[in-house]
């Protein structure tokens, strides 16, 4: 997170201070393509889920700008754990800020600027319950096969005289740092409107997004605890599809010509 955040800081610190800026606001509505986490069946689009937000952005230039972005709406989904069912459902709200780099020179509200290609990157922290049912996985709480067993990261569950699960439901509210990026295409539909279409994923630095922290996690026969949550194993991820109406509310103070031409 430090190396991410130094870049961003940095491509922001080599915007040129001399550059006519805009400032924008504008909302946004789609879906939750796909959540990529410990499911084995996860296919994107299983369900439409409502995605919508809002963001602030500020233009530098024509080519880079930081957008402060809020998103909200329901995750869910449907797959299979070492052969077991497994489903989600719950809402999910996100705050991001990110560089918005474009491909082409582009000023919403410029007729010869109109439109461009761009790309998104940056930092954040979402929002979601996470909820666990210890009875909906386990099979066997000491062999390879049984999924819970003991798992160390929630060693609340309790299993009865004869080794079955006892079902415990375990809930708590996650806060989780996020990197956010993305591609997007934006067009000019107006004076002061523009239009976009944009792909974000986002990559959780939690594995609670699906319901599901470490669930392979069991100690062996012989004793040991084997857990599988190492940060790059387990993270989520999840992926949003949508579109974006922008509205200018800010116009600068226009800078001399030539650096204009030059730089716009």
């Amino acid at each position: 997170m430090r190396k991410l955040l130094l870049v961003f800081v940095t491509v922001l610190l080599t915007v040129s201070v001399h550059a006519q800026k805009t400032a924008d606001i504008g909302i946004w509505g789609g879906t939750l393509t796909s959540v990529h986490g410990d499911m084995d069946e996860d296919a994107p689009f299983q369900s439409f889920n409502l995605n919508f937000g809002a963001y602030f952005r500020y233009n530098f230039n024509a080519r880079v700008a930081v957008r402060a972005m809020f998103l909200t709406g329901s995750f869910s989904g449907e797959g299979t754990v070492e052969s077991a069912p497994w489903e989600f459902d719950k809402s999910v709200h996100d705050l991001s800020l990110q560089a918005e780099i474009n491909y082409l020179r582009y000023i919403l509200g410029k007729q010869k600027l109109r439109f461009s290609p761009y790309v998104t990157f940056g930092i954040g922290v979402a929002f979601f319950p996470y909820t666990f049912t210890s009875g909906r996985l386990a099979t066997d709480p000491l062999g390879p096969a049984g999924i819970l067993g003991f798992n160390p990261d929630h060693p609340e569950l309790r299993f009865d005289a004869a080794g079955e699960p006892i079902d415990v439901e375990y809930e708590e509210s996650v806060a989780t740092p996020t990197i956010p990026f993305g591609i997007g295409f934006k067009y000019t539909i107006g004076e002061r409107l523009g239009l976009g279409v944009e792909y974000q994923m986002r990559k959780y630095m939690s594995d609670q997004l699906d319901d599901l922290d470490d669930p392979l996690a069991h100690v062996n026969g012989f004793g040991e605890t084997i857990t599988y949550n190492d940060g790059s194993h387990n993270n989520d991820w999840a992926g949003y599809l949508g579109v974006h109406l922008t509205y200018m509310i800010f116009i600068g103070k226009k800078a001399c010509p030539a650096y204009d031409a030059k730089n716009w």
